[in-house]
């Protein structure tokens, strides 16, 4: 922020060129046949299984150990969750279209290109065209649906999250907090910490009026720069700042949290947020701390 023209634009390309590698994956949802549901960046498919990059670490899943990859959280179809029950391997894509077939590789960048074995032979998709695909059944997930018309219901809310506070990094535009969360659940945040949004302007969770500027593009407009926002995947962004009231999840997928801000690499600190979901049985709101909601700049 307040940075001389020059010196902006030259910091601006530099951000843009080293974000382009981590901004070059996709996000998505490994379920586990152990229950486990890690959330993140799908980097590549290998010998050695599945590797996801959670909150900047990559972390490598066997395949044997992963009964889907899910790009879009839900339920399936009655007739695609049968096949999947009988063994077979499947795609689901986003226009409801289900594919019987393996993912044998992962390749490219944004979008990725996974490469599927089918009995007509090998078929490559590209990820923003698929919802999710399945490797193996998962006997304990909730995929129920109505009778009749074979409409999936609302599946059942994940497992409660996990005590802790979630580290959000203020040079970082984006940070997986691993939590997986459904369309219409409540997540409560408590949000606190200070941040430096440039070598002279500090700010916490509600962001800072004073260095906020109409003519920046921020990840979220009627919000102040260095504000602490959310997405859930790639949805729009929404504020959270110091608001503990629950907030309405727009859609499935996994929860991000991240800076209001248009250049990262001046930053530095970090906000610490503790995640409740309505329901919850851990206390992972005793750290809450109230304060007033961040205001739309005028």
């Amino acid at each position: 922020m307040l940075k001389r023209t020059c010196t902006a634009i030259g910091i601006g390309l530099f951000s843009l060129a080293t974000a382009l590698p981590l901004a070059a994956q996709e996000t998505a949802t490994l379920a586990l046949k152990n229950g486990e549901r890690p959330s993140g960046e799908l980097v590549d498919m290998g010998a050695g299984g599945f590797i996801l990059r959670i909150n900047g670490q990559d972390r490598q899943f066997p395949t044997g150990e992963v009964a889907a990859v899910e790009f879009v959280v839900g339920p399936l179809p009655t007739a695609a969750q049968q096949e999947v029950n009988q063994g077979r391997p499947i795609v689901l894509l986003r226009n409801g279209q289900v594919v019987e077939g393996r993912l044998v590789d992962i390749g490219g960048t944004h979008p990725l290109r996974l490469t599927v074995e089918t009995s007509g032979g090998t078929r490559d998709f590209n990820s923003n065209e698929v919802s999710q695909l399945h490797l193996a059944p998962l006997n304990n997930r909730a995929m129920t649906t109505r009778g009749g018309g074979g409409q999936p219901q609302t599946p059942a809310a994940p497992a409660p999250v996990p005590a802790g506070a979630i580290n959000v990094p203020a040079n970082q535009v984006w940070t997986n907090t691993g939590i997986p969360v459904l369309r219409g659940e409540r997540i409560s945040f408590s949000a606190r910490g200070d941040i430096m949004i440039s070598p002279t302007a500090s700010s916490g969770p509600n962001g800072s009026p004073a260095v906020t500027s109409r003519n920046v593009r921020y990840p979220l407009q009627n919000a102040y720069a260095g504000a602490l926002i959310g997405r859930v995947g790639n949805s729009a962004p929404f504020l959270i700042g110091t608001n503990t009231q629950p907030i309405v999840m727009p859609t499935n997928g996994p929860l991000m949290l991240g800076i209001n801000d248009d250049v990262m690499t001046d930053n530095s600190g970090s906000y610490s947020v503790n995640i409740s979901r309505e329901g919850d049985n851990n206390n992972n709101n005793n750290n809450r701390r109230g304060g007033d909601r961040a205001f739309p700049r005028r």
